[in-house]
């Protein structure tokens, strides 16, 4: 008569725990980062609303187009502030000595910037437009 021990070996025991420990940490790994990103993106998307906020400001719009730079901060945005110039539309024509100015034509540009307690970044758009 054979002598059956039934269970398992330290060496099966020590082989499932190590694919187990392997297994959680790439989970682990993986919510981290995708944390991370959600939170990226949703900080790139306030940026986004906020800019749309602005362009849309007529009287902002008037002020920049007379050639004033503006810097501020955004009223009920914690943290937020920004910059905004327009300039006379100038293409470059690969000549360094030519510039063409378009007429009626201004490039706008927005840069956004949210000051946290660990940093600040700067979320930057420039438009043209026609007045």
């Amino acid at each position: 008569m054979k002598n059956r021990q039934h269970g398992f070996t330290l060496i099966e025991v020590l082989v499932a725990l190590i694919i187990l420990g392997i297994s959680l940490g790439a989970i682990f790994q993986a919510l981290s980062s995708s944390r991370r990103i959600s939170l990226k993106a949703d900080e790139t998307l306030q940026a986004v609303r906020l800019a749309g906020n602005l362009l849309a400001s007529p009287a902002l719009m008037d002020i920049a187009l007379k050639g004033r730079e503006i810097a501020a901060r955004i009223d009920g945005e914690a943290g937020w502030r920004y910059t905004f110039s327009a300039l006379p539309l100038e293409i470059d024509t690969g000549n360094k000595r030519d510039v063409f100015q378009v007429p009626a034509m201004f490039e706008l540009t927005l840069c956004l910037y949210h000051e946290t307690d660990r940093r600040e970044k700067a979320f930057c758009m420039k438009r043209w437009i026609r007045r």
